[in-house]
C-alpha cells in the first residue's frame, strides 16, 4: 500500500484550527455550541473529475481523477463525542487521542487509486512528545499504524488505497541505542543532560536501551503536595522521570555509570546531601545506594540495574523520606482535579439529560454555557460506601438521603477513564437512545468535551412529582481513595407542574376535508341540450378463426406487469408531521414557501384565530393540507418540504427531515435532540 512513512520535522508550535462545521472544535471555535450531527457527516459525488473535498473538522479530501465513476459516492463521518464508545480503539496507558474520529466509506470497494486524506488534531506538548496515527480498515477488525506526513498546520495527511476509521494519537518520544559488550559512552540526544556509560563485559551479549522522558509540571507537583501532605511534606523539588528501559532486563556484572539533571533551578558546586537519586524497583521506589558525583547541573551515580530514576530535593536530613513521595508523585503525575456533572432541559415534551466529565478548571465556565442553552446544573454528591450494605441505595422521594456525607473529597480524572452509570427510580432512558447498548462515560483529556446524552421520561404515567437519581461507579481503579472519591450519585428532582405538562394530551385538530362542488339540482334552470345519437358503425363480419390458431396468437412468452403502488414516505405520516409542526411554530410563512395558494392561506389563518388553535397546530393543520394535495408523496413531497425549510432558515430541520427520509424512519421526538446536544 503506497503510504507515506516519513514524517516531517517541521512541527514546531502550532494554534488549533479554527473549524466552523464540526461537533468540538478548537476551543476557539465560533459554532454554536448547539449543532446538529448533520454537519458531521458530508456525501460526495465527485464524479471522473475528482478534486478537492472539505471534510468536518476541518478536515481535507483529494481525490484523483478517474477514481469514481458517474454514480459513486464517498462518505465521511466524524463521530460526535456521545457517540465515539462505539468507534475509540483501545491503547495502552502512555498512548492518548489528540484527534476526533474520522470514518470514510464509498461505493467503490476497493479503491483503484490512492486518496489523500488531512485530519487535523489538537495541540500537544511537542518536546517530549510524538505523534501516531492508527487506522482500521473496512473489511479488518484489528486497529494498525497508518503512515503519514505531519503538516505545519497542525494536521496530518495520509495516502492510502483503503478506506476505514482513523485517529491521531500521541506517545512520549523514546530514543534508542545499541549495546554491546565492549561496552559504550551514549549521549543522549533528547537531553544533553542525560548519558550512559557501560564498561566492557557489563553484560555477555548486545542489546538495545531505550530512554524516555515523562516531565512532571509545576502544576502536578503542587496537586500532590496540596492532596497527600503527608507523603511530600520533605520534598522541595524534583526532575522528570527518566526511564532507562534496556530490551533484555538484566544486572550487569559491572556497574554501569548514569548521568541525569538536577532538578530546575538547583546547581550544586560541591557535595549536596539534600539531593538524592531515587530508582523503582519490585517493592516501589528507593534511593540509589551510590556516591554522588556532583557538577554545576548534573549528578552522576553507578548503578547495576537500569530501570525508572527520577532526581529529588528534599529539606535538610530528609533524604529518607522521599521514596513515599517519588510514589504519590508518580500516581498523580497524570491526574488532574475533574468534576462529574449532569445538566437537565426540561420542555413540555422533551427532556433532555447530558453527562459529563471535564476538568474542575472549565466548570464554572461550562455551567454558564449551558444555563444560556436552557440546561440546569445538577449538583453530584460523593457515595461512600458502607460494609454490609449496597453500594447504591434508593433515596425516599422528597426526603434527605440518609447516608451521611462527608465534605466533598477532590475527583481526580485521568485521560482513558470511564465509569458505568445506572438511570433509576422514577424515571427511565427513552428507548430510542443507546443507553441499553453502552451504559459507560469515557474521559477524553485531550478532547475538548467528553460526555453523553439521552431522552429521559417518567417511569410510569402516575402525575405526580417525581426524583431518580444516576449512579456512577468508576471502573478499573485498584486505589481505594481514589475509587471513592470518583463514586457519586447525581439526585434529579422533577415538580409536579412539569410531569402533568408533560402528560397533557395534545391537541389534534382534525384533517379539514377538500371542498367539494356543489351538485345543481335545479332541473328548470338547467339547460337543455339535445344530444345527437351517434352512427351505429357497420361492423364486417369476418369469418371466426379456429380455436387452435386463437390460442397461438394469445400465447405470450412476457411476464405480467405488476403494478406496486408506492408508500408515502414515512417523514410525511401524522405522527412526524405532528412532532415536526412542534419546533416550527412559523405555520403559515412555511405555507407560502410550499407554495400554497393564497386564499388557501388565508382561510387556514382565519380558522385558526376563530378556533384559538396554537402556532403548532396551525402547522400541523397546514402539512397536513398540503400532503394532501402533493401527487407525489415520497422523493417529491419530502424534497419541497426540506426546501421550504431551508428557504425559512431552518436548515438544521430540514437536514433531520432528510436524514429520517433516506433512513426510512418516522420523525420521532428523540430525532431532533441533536438540536438540544451541547456542542462547542
Amino acid at each position: 500500500m503506497p503510504n507515506r512513512n516519513r514524517r516531517s520535522e517541521s512541527g514546531g508550535s502550532m494554534k488549533n484550527k479554527e473549524i466552523s462545521n464540526s461537533c468540538s472544535v478548537a476551543i476557539g471555535t465560533n459554532k454554536d455550541f448547539m449543532d446538529d450531527d448533520a454537519h458531521l457527516k458530508v456525501t460526495y459525488s465527485p464524479g471522473k473529475k475528482g478534486g478537492n473535498f472539505g471534510l468536518p473538522n476541518g478536515g481535507k479530501l483529494i481525490l484523483p481523477e478517474g477514481l469514481f465513476g458517474k454514480k459513486d459516492t464517498i462518505t465521511c463521518q466524524v463521530a460526535s463525542p456521545s457517540q465515539r464508545w462505539k468507534y475509540y480503539p483501545t491503547l495502552p496507558s502512555y498512548e492518548h487521542i489528540t484527534s476526533e474520529i474520522y470514518t470514510l466509506q464509498s461505493t467503490m470497494h476497493p479503491l483503484k487509486k490512492s486518496v489523500i486524506i488531512q485530519i487535523p488534531y489538537y495541540q500537544i506538548e511537542t518536546e517530549h512528545n510524538e505523534i501516531n496515527v492508527k487506522g482500521k480498515w473496512s473489511d479488518e477488525n484489528e486497529w494498525v499504524d497508518v503512515g503519514f506526513l505531519k503538516k505545519e498546520d497542525c494536521s496530518v495527511e495520509l495516502e492510502v488505497d483503503r478506506l476505514g476509521i482513523f485517529i491521531v494519537t500521541f506517545t512520549p518520544k523514546k530514543e534508542i541505542f545499541d549495546v554491546t559488550p565492549q561496552g559504550c559512552l551514549y549521549n543522549a540526544h533528547i537531553s544533553r543532560y542525560i548519558s550512559v556509560r557501560f564498561p566492557k563485559k557489563a553484560h555477555d551479549k548486545p542489546f538495545q536501551c531505550a530512554i524516555q522522558i515523562n516531565p512532571i509540571p509545576s502544576d502536578k507537583l503542587q496537586l500532590a503536595k496540596e492532596l497527600s501532605p503527608g507523603e511530600t511534606a520533605d520534598l522541595i523539588l524534583a526532575t522528570e522521570f527518566i526511564d532507562l528501559i534496556p530490551s533484555t532486563p538484566c544486572v550487569f556484572k559491572r556497574a554501569v555509570s548514569v548521568k541525569l539533571p538536577l532538578p530546575t533551578g538547583v546547581e550544586v558546586e560541591e557535595e549536596n546531601d539534600d539531593i538524592a537519586v531515587l530508582q523503582k524497583t519490585e517493592n516501589g521506589w528507593e534511593l540509589v545506594d551510590s556516591k554522588y558525583k556532583f557538577t554545576r547541573t548534573t549528578v552522576t551515580f553507578d548503578t547495576k540495574s537500569l530501570t525508572k530514576f527520577c532526581v529529588m530535593q528534599s529539606k535538610p536530613d530528609r533524604k529518607k523520606r522521599l521514596p513515599p513521595a517519588a510514589q504519590v508523585l508518580e500516581n498523580r503525575n497524570n491526574r488532574e482535579k475533574g468534576e462529574i456533572v449532569a445538566f437537565l432541559n426540561l420542555q413540555e415534551k422533551l427532556w433532555f439529560l447530558v453527562l459529563e466529565c471535564m476538568p474542575q478548571s472549565k466548570l464554572e465556565s461550562r455551567v454558564k454555557e449551558m444555563s444560556e442553552k436552557g440546561f440546569k446544573h445538577v449538583v453530584k454528591e460523593i457515595v461512600k460506601k458502607d460494609e454490609g450494605t449496597n453500594f447504591f441505595r434508593r433515596p425516599q422521594k422528597f426526603q434527605q438521603p440518609t447516608r451521611q456525607l462527608q465534605v466533598p473529597p477532590t475527583c481526580e480524572i485521568n485521560d482513558g477513564m470511564k465509569w458505568e452509570f445506572s438511570v433509576v427510580d422514577d424515571i427511565k432512558v427513552n428507548s430510542e437512545s443507546n443507553y441499553m447498548e453502552n451504559r459507560e462515560l469515557h474521559y477524553f483529556r485531550y478532547l475538548p468535551e467528553s460526555y453523553r446524552q439521552f431522552v429521559i421520561e417518567p417511569k410510569t404515567n402516575e402525575e405526580r412529582a417525581i426524583s431518580g437519581a444516576i449512579n456512577l461507579d468508576p471502573l478499573g481503579i485498584e486505589d481505594k481513595n481514589l475509587k471513592e472519591n470518583c463514586t457519586c450519585s447525581i439526585h434529579i428532582e422533577i415538580d409536579e407542574e412539569t410531569v402533568k405538562a408533560y402528560f397533557k394530551p395534545e391537541f389534534v385538530p382534525e384533517e379539514p376535508e377538500p371542498k367539494k362542488e356543489k351538485v345543481n339540482f335545479d332541473i328548470l334552470n338547467t339547460p337543455v341540450f339535445k344530444e345527437d345519437k351517434p352512427e351505429v358503425p357497420v361492423i364486417q363480419k369476418f369469418k371466426p378463426l379456429p380455436p387452435t390458431v386463437m390460442e397461438r396468437l394469445m400465447r405470450t412468452n412476457r411476464k405480467p406487469i405488476i403494478t406496486r403502488v408506492e408508500r408515502e414516505s414515512k417523514v410525511l405520516s401524522g405522527k412526524s408531521l405532528r412532532n415536526l409542526s412542534k419546533l416550527v411554530p412559523e405555520g403559515l410563512t412555511l405555507a407560502v414557501h410550499l407554495n400554497l395558494p393564497d386564499s388557501t392561506i388565508t382561510g387556514l389563518g382565519f380558522d385558526a384565530i376563530s378556533n384559538g388553535l396554537s402556532m403548532a397546530d396551525v402547522t400541523y393543520k397546514i402539512l397536513l393540507y398540503w400532503k394532501r394535495m402533493c401527487k407525489d408523496k415520497k422523493d417529491g413531497a419530502v424534497n419541497s418540504l426540506t426546501n421550504a425549510l431551508r428557504d425559512m432558515g431552518r436548515e438544521e430541520i430540514a437536514n433531520i427531515v432528510f436524514e429520517r427520509h433516506r433512513d426510512n424512519k418516522e420523525l420521532s421526538p428523540d430525532a431532533f435532540t441533536p438540536l438540544f446536544t451541547p456542542y462547542q
